[in-house]
Order: structure tokens, then C-alpha cells, then sequence
């Protein structure tokens, strides 16, 4: 029987917490099955502690059912895009008629969509104007590649002349430090998230 310390209710021994966390993984739709048994050990004793008991043991296989969603989700939009993707990056890695700075936008790109990260980011590398003109091209090369694969999954490959942020008032970023002076933008939609690529310009 449970016993409450401090507002705390905690199961008296691992095997009741066992019944009242499988009774709670039921209730949840979250098989057991799914948490590893070093995890699941861990979580009987934190429902048998004063000081965390049973709803922070609760908590913790919410957050182990996230982990393994987010993980499904993952594989999930591995699969959709990767026919599609391994035909763009058959005919662009590696080939020296294709900027190599365009295959690792697209890349990084197919990485974000994957990991469900922010539809904003920053390319690793400071251009020139020059460089930043030429890849414009064949950023457009890479999306016509893109037009003729099987499910079209990537579209609308587009991009911004070079701009200077900070003269417009655009320099800060965000609530940070990090201040933007001339930057380049590049898009492209994966199935139907659009994403923002942005590129520094020395």
C-alpha cells in the first residue's frame, strides 16, 4: 500500500510500484516492453523514494514514450524522403560539375527534416559574393534534379540575393550575442515543411 511523505505518495516496495507503473503504462497505451530493463529498475526506484515517488516515476515513462515516438517519427521521415534524396545525392555527391557546398546544404537540409529540428539554420561555412553567385546556380541545378525524381519530395529550391542585415536593421539575432552583417539566403520545401538556409558572406 502507498505510503505519502511531505505530499509525496511512493510505493512501499519495487513490486508494488511494478503494478502501479505497468497499471500506468496501460493506461498510457506504452508497453513495458519498449523501456529497457536497466531503465525500468531505475524508474521502480524513484516510485519508491520520499522524495520523488510515484508521479516523478510516472513522468519518467512519459518521457521514455516521447523518446521512442520521436525515434519512430524519426524513421518515419527517414523512409518517406530517402528514395527520393539517394536519387538527388547519386547524381550530386561526389561529381565535380555540382558545388560541393550544394550538396552539403542539401544535406544538412534532409538531416533537419529527419530530426524534426527548426526550419531555420546556418550554413557552416563564410562565402564570398562570388562563391555565394555561383552556388545560386547550382543550387537551381540541384532542384531541377529534384523535379524529376519519382514523388517530388523536394521542391521549390529558391534563393535571396546577398543582403546586409545590419544596415537594414537586421543584425541581431534573436536574444543572443551574435550579430548578422551580410548574409545570403537559400529555401527548399521537403515534402511540406519549407526550410531557410542562411549563408554569411565574408
Amino acid at each position: 500500500m502507498t505510503k505519502e511523505y511531505k505530499g509525496v505518495v511512493y510505493a512501499e516496495s519495487e513490486k508494488e510500484a511494478e503494478v502501479l507503473l505497468l497499471a500506468f503504462c496501460d493506461r498510457i497505451d506504452f508497453a513495458r516492453e519498449w523501456i529497457s530493463d536497466a531503465t525500468w529498475r531505475n524508474t521502480l526506484e524513484i516510485a519508491c523514494k520520499k522524495d520523488t515517488g510515484i508521479d516523478t516515476a510516472e513522468k519518467a515513462i512519459l518521457g521514455d514514450q516521447q523518446e521512442r515516438q520521436n525515434a519512430t517519427q524519426k524513421a518515419a521521415r527517414t523512409a518517406k524522403i530517402s528514395g527520393d534524396k539517394d536519387e538527388i545525392l547519386g547524381q550530386i555527391d561526389g561529381v565535380d560539375t555540382y558545388d560541393e557546398h550544394a550538396v552539403s546544404i542539401f544535406k544538412q537540409v534532409c538531416a533537419q527534416y529527419v530530426g524534426g529540428g527548426g526550419l531555420n539554420m546556418t550554413f557552416g561555412q563564410k562565402l564570398t559574393q562570388a562563391r555565394y553567385d555561383d552556388l545560386c546556380g547550382h543550387w537551381r541545378r540541384v532542384g531541377a534534379l529534384a523535379a524529376g525524381t519519382d514523388d517530388r519530395l523536394f521542391r521549390g529550391f529558391d534563393y535571396l540575393p546577398v543582403e546586409n542585415k545590419e544596415q537594414k536593421g537586421k543584425g541581431s539575432t534573436g536574444d543572443t550575442l551574435e550579430r548578422r552583417t551580410k548574409q545570403g539566403n537559400f529555401f527548399v520545401t521537403v515534402v511540406n515543411i519549407r526550410f531557410n538556409v542562411h549563408i554569411n558572406i565574408s
